[in-house]
C-alpha cells in the first residue's frame, strides 16, 4: 500500500499511518478494547462523545478532572503501540439540568418516556438559550480542553453535531442574535479552544445533512460546506473529520447493509469531497470502509486520513493484516447492527456477530 501506511501529519502530530478508529461507544470504559484497536496498527483513537459538563449518566467526562486516572490509563495503554488518542468534545443538544430534574421528580422514567422528552427538549434549546448561557458553554469546551490537555491526550475533536449541530442547522436555530449565523457558534468553540490550548492538535467533525435525498438531521446542509470550512480553518481547526449529520438519527449515522440510500462502501464519500474541495487542512472520510484497495483509491484522491468503525470492530487486527499481506484472514463487517448497535445504543461492552462465529464470544471488559 503506497498511502495507507505512510505517516500523516496533523498540526505537530504525527501519525504513523493513515488509519483511524473513528468515534465509536465501547462500554463504559472498554481499556481492554482499546488495546485491542491500538495493538492491531491503527494510528489514532478518537473516544467518543466526552462531554465538556458531568454527565447524569456516570460516562467520563472531561468537564472536570474527575475522570482523569481512566483517561491517563487509555493514553498509556494506547502509546504502547505508537497509537495516539483524540478525545471528541460535546455539548449535549438537550437542557441536561431539566431532564436531570425530570428524573428526580419522577423516579424511574421508560426508556420510550425518555426518548421522547430529548426530542422534544432538543427541537427548542438552541433557541432558548441566552446568549450570556452560550457563551458560557462555549467556555465549557476551553476549560474541557485544559483538562484534555491535562491528562495527556495528543488530540482534540470538536464534535460538530450534538448542541453545535443545532445551532449550525436551520433546523434548529431560529436566534436573532450573534450566534444566528450557521457557523457563528461553532466558530466561537474552535476560537475558545484554540485560545485554551494553543499548542495541540484541533480536529472538527463536519456533519452534514443534504435535502436530496433527505439525509441526515441537524448539522451543516452540503451547501454550507464552503462557508463552515473557510471560516473554521480562519478559526484554527487543522483537520476535518466528515460524517453525516446525526442528532439521535441512528438509522443514517451508522447506516446497516440494506439502508435504501447509504450503500455501498464509502458511502458517505459524497459529503468528504465536499469538503475536500474547499479545505487546505488534512480531511479524514469515514463511511463502511473495509477494503485496503478502496481506502487506498481515497488517499490517492486526496484525503489524509481513513475512519473505520465497525470494520475495526469486527476484526482490530485490520491494520496489521493488511501490512503484512495477510488479507485472507481479515473478518469483514457485515453491516449488520445486530449487537454492535445494540451496544452502543444501552451503554453495553461492545460485542460483535462476527467474534461468535470466530469463537471470541468474551465480552470486552468495562
Amino acid at each position: 500500500m503506497n498511502k495507507l501506511f505512510q505517516p500523516v501529519q496533523v498540526g505537530s502530530l504525527t501519525l504513523k499511518n493513515s488509519i483511524v478508529f473513528a468515534p465509536t461507544s465501547v462500554g463504559r470504559e472498554g481499556l481492554d478494547f482499546y488495546e485491542k484497536i491500538a495493538k492491531g496498527g491503527a494510528s489514532l483513537i478518537i473516544l467518543p462523545d466526552i462531554s465538556v459538563i458531568p454527565s447524569m449518566l456516570g460516562a467520563p467526562s472531561l468537564g472536570s478532572l474527575q475522570y482523569a486516572d481512566y483517561f491517563r490509563k487509555v493514553v498509556e495503554i494506547c502509546h504502547r503501540y505508537d497509537c495516539k488518542v483524540s478525545v471528541q468534545l460535546f455539548h449535549p443538544e438537550y437542557d441536561v439540568d431539566y431532564i436531570g430534574s425530570l428524573y428526580r421528580q419522577r423516579g424511574k422514567i421508560s426508556s420510550d418516556e425518555v426518548h421522547c422528552l430529548l426530542a422534544e427538549n432538543m427541537m427548542a434549546y438552541a433557541d432558548t438559550l441566552t446568549t450570556e448561557q452560550a457563551d458560557a458553554i462555549v467556555e465549557k469546551f476551553a476549560a474541557a480542553a485544559r483538562n484534555a490537555r491535562e491528562v495527556g491526550v495528543d488530540m482534540i475533536q470538536i464534535h460538530g453535531d450534538r448542541l453545535i449541530g443545532s445551532f449550525s442547522s436551520a433546523l434548529f436555530n431560529h436566534r436573532t442574535d450573534r450566534y444566528a449565523p450557521h457557523t457563528a457558534f461553532a466558530e466561537a468553540v474552535v476560537k475558545a479552544v484554540r485560545a485554551a490550548v494553543p499548542e495541540m492538535p484541533l480536529d472538527y467533525k463536519l456533519t452534514i445533512r443534504t435535502e436530496e435525498p433527505k439525509l441526515g438531521r441537524g448539522g451543516a446542509l452540503i451547501s454550507e460546506v464552503p462557508e463552515f470550512v473557510e471560516v473554521l480553518e480562519a478559526a484554527g481547526v487543522d483537520a476535518f473529520h466528515v460524517a453525516i449529520a446525526n442528532h439521535s438519527n441512528i438509522r443514517d449515522t451508522i447506516p446497516a447493509a440494506n439502508h435504501p440510500l447509504l450503500q455501498g462502501e464509502g458511502c458517505f464519500t459524497h459529503l468528504g469531497r465536499a469538503v475536500l474541495t474547499m479545505a487546505r487542512k488534512p480531511v479524514c472520510i469515514v463511511g463502511k470502509l473495509q477494503h485496503a484497495d478502496a481506502m487506498e483509491a481515497l488517499l490517492e484522491e486526496g484525503f489524509a486520513m481513513v475512519g473505520m468503525s465497525r470494520q475495526l470492530v469486527a476484526d482490530p487486527e485490520w491494520p496489521n493484516k493488511v501490512q503484512s499481506g495477510q488479507t485472507d484472514s481479515i473478518r469483514y463487517c457485515v453491516y449488520c447492527n445486530s449487537k454492535c448497535v445494540a451496544s452502543i445504543m444501552s451503554g453495553q461492552p461492545v460485542s460483535c456477530i462476527l467474534w461468535d462465529n470466530a469463537n471470541e464470544t468474551k465480552e470486552v471488559n468495562a
